[in-house]
């Protein structure tokens, strides 16, 4: 069985630079948005480097979205390592951010670097994204020391969304949004390139951001950001399970898939498919010749 041919986007004379976290830091100075998406495979890679986005992260949404875990808490460093990996091939400029998941930097600073450069030498990755503040600003600080630049996330933190009260905004009450303005701060002390906000008052991230020296990516945290980032399947409405008030669908090409399947489906069914058009023909004496040999058998 033949695999249909690699996605392939349209060559240009004017390919654009690679994302350099100088550049990142001149965007955010000169008031230019910063265009994020996560991507988990080849297909979804080559798609955003097409869109010409300037970052991609390989999310550990990905549990959820690609490999089916009912939460991110679940997926390995290996499989987080395979789809970086394979979103590394298809990009060249977008900056490629790998999700270290749950379980592999918070023990030590020393497992935290380890991982962080697994992500890098294994999967190409040109940073690494951690979640929160408190101790994990400790361990940003450690691997940014190793030379591994790190973007932290703080706010509604998947990897710790029971202990936050679930899938929820956060940031709602005084003292909340103190709590996340102070790991915000302290990840940005910890030499952290960029910060994630996710689920947040927009009002909370407005008072926050005069505050803030690097590129702030929002995620449901409102217009003030430096930046928004989207989950692939979210945005392509590809992804079946429950979807966050702030993830707008773009499009619809999980029910265009369905229907395309089921098209299919029905085709082999009804025997229309394969057409005349879809096969391979052969010269009538060889097919004949054929038939003699095939008939001496």
């Amino acid at each position: 069985m033949s695999a249909t041919p690699p996605i392939t986007m349209p060559a240009s004379l004017d390919a654009p630079l690679p994302m350099t976290l100088p550049r990142l830091a001149e965007k955010k100075a000169l008031g230019e948005p910063i265009v994020m998406v996560t991507a988990y495979d080849y297909p979804s890679a080559r798609v955003a480097e097409g869109a010409g986005v300037d970052v991609v992260l390989v999310g550990d949404s990905g549990a959820m979205t690609v490999l089916g875990y009912p939460s991110t808490v679940p997926v390995s460093t290996e499989e987080m390592l395979m789809l970086a990996a394979a979103a590394r091939r298809g990009l060249r400029a977008p900056l490629l951010v790998g999700d270290l998941p749950f379980g592999s930097y918070e023990g030590s600073d020393e497992q935290a670097v380890a991982t962080a450069q697994r992500f890098v030498k294994e999967a190409g990755c040109d940073a690494v994204k951690l979640e929160r503040g408190g101790t994990s600003a400790q361990r940003a600080q450690a691997v940014v020391a190793a030379g591994i630049p790190v973007m932290g996330h703080v706010g509604l933190t998947p990897q710790t969304a029971t202990a936050l009260g679930g899938y929820r905004a956060q940031a709602r009450t005084a003292a909340a949004a103190l709590a996340v303005a102070r790991e915000a701060l302290d990840l940005q002390q910890a030499g952290c390139f960029s910060i994630v906000l996710e689920a947040i008052p927009a009002a909370v991230t407005a008072e926050l951001m005069p505050r803030m020296r690097v590129p702030v990516i929002g995620i449901g945290a409102g217009p003030d950001t430096d930046g928004q980032v989207l989950v692939f399947h979210d945005l392509l409405g590809l992804y079946d399970g429950r979807q966050a008030r702030f993830a707008k669908r773009y499009a619809d090409l999980g029910g265009e898939m369905l229907a395309a399947v089921m098209r299919y489906a029905d085709d082999v069914r009804a025997r229309a498919f394969p057409a005349s058009e879809h096969c391979y023909s052969i010269d009538e004496a060889q097919l004949e010749g054929f038939r003699s040999k095939l008939a001496g058998q």
